[in-house]
């Protein structure tokens, strides 16, 4: 543990892919216009920051866990889940009818201070693999469970990789305390 958890206490879970029907009850959005290996970086809703290899990403959102969204302004409430969703249209390799997911998170302090670093979330899958189909849907979870000075934000920077090539997504958002 950091010594920097007296200024803010996260807890970070990560779910290798949301049920279907979850993904389904969300509220209909603008599609933006799906990102490939092409564009450097793209901006989703929320000001989430995509660099994208290898993958097609047509949505990168934040909800909370009752599936509303995250206000733009990414003000959020202490204890409040919120889960970052990628729908991956297609790029991940299939080996056997299963693809081989890698993630990771790091949270910090707009101060550089981190305060959290994930290894692989999605080790458990390494040998087993998942389905295509649960891999359209990727979300990693994060809760800011304090914060002392919400004068402070919390960046959060991800990557999302297939184990079977070089396809990747590497990303970030801000969330802000209410």
């Amino acid at each position: 543990m950091k010594p920097y958890l007296h200024f803010v206490s996260l807890l970070l879970t990560a779910i290798a892919f949301s049920i279907t029907a979850v993904a389904q009850k969300a509220k209909p959005a603008k599609k933006p216009v799906a990102a490939t290996t092409a564009a450097p970086v793209s901006t989703f809703k929320n000001g989430i920051k995509l660099k994208i290899k290898g993958f097609k990403v047509s949505e990168a959102s934040l909800y909370f866990d009752d599936e509303s969204a995250v206000p733009q302004n990414n003000k959020i409430e202490v204890n409040q889940r919120v889960n970052m969703r990628l729908i991956i249209e297609s790029g991940w390799s299939e080996i056997d009818g299963k693809v081989f997911p890698g993630g990771s998170e790091v949270i910090k302090l707009n101060t550089g201070a981190v305060i959290l670093e994930s290894e692989d979330l999605f080790k458990a899958y390494d040998e087993t693999g998942v389905s295509p189909a649960d891999a359209k849907y990727i979300t990693l979870k994060a809760i800011i469970t304090a914060m002392n000075d919400k004068r402070k934000y919390v960046i959060v920077t991800f990557r999302v990789w297939d184990k079977k090539s070089t396809a990747e997504i590497t990303g970030s958002y801000r969330l802000f305390i209410k």
